[in-house]
């Protein structure tokens, strides 16, 4: 053999050549990926704005991130309180349609912070039927944060 050098880089190009397609195999199939635990990814979104612009960009994240997502591979939970909670207000929510809509498409849970709602005499009937837990919002929040749940304050 005249030139083995030019054998090795032949085989090391073919080698390198297979891994990049391999690894573009494998990025192409990440689209409905779990967390590298193997359980759904998990999003805990704060809301504690009265802020309509505010609200609306809460839930435009939540739809985003189910664009790029499937509701198999993603958990996302919303937490009201203070000033966010008249966005799970029936009669203060200019949102409800959406929220139903997201909660039916997509499993979103709805927490409405019990502390706010006793400060301002909120039942539990006077909540948008989606609402699943009325618990103090910053417990949820804390207990979810240690259960591994992204956290973002939108």
């Amino acid at each position: 053999m005249r030139h083995p050098w030019k054998l090795r880089w032949m085989l090391l190009f073919l080698l390198c050549s297979m891994f990049m397609i391999l690894g573009q195999l494998t990025c192409a199939e990440g689209d409905d990926v779990v967390s590298g635990s193997g359980r759904p990814h998990r999003v805990v979104l704060h809301l504690n704005s009265g802020d309509e612009k505010v609200q609306r960009g809460a839930l435009n994240n939540i739809k985003n991130l189910y664009q790029e997502f499937s509701p198999q591979s993603l958990r996302v939970e919303l937490v009201a309180h203070g000033a966010g909670l008249p966005l799970l207000i029936k009669k203060g929510t200019p949102f409800a349609e959406e929220l139903t809509a997201l909660r039916h498409a997509y499993g979103v849970n709805y927490t409405a912070c019990s502390n706010t709602m006793k400060t301002m005499k909120v039942t539990r009937e006077d909540l948008i039927d989606e609402v699943g837990d009325t618990v103090p919002a910053m417990v949820r929040l804390m207990e979810r944060q240690e259960q591994g749940w992204v956290y973002i304050k939108p």
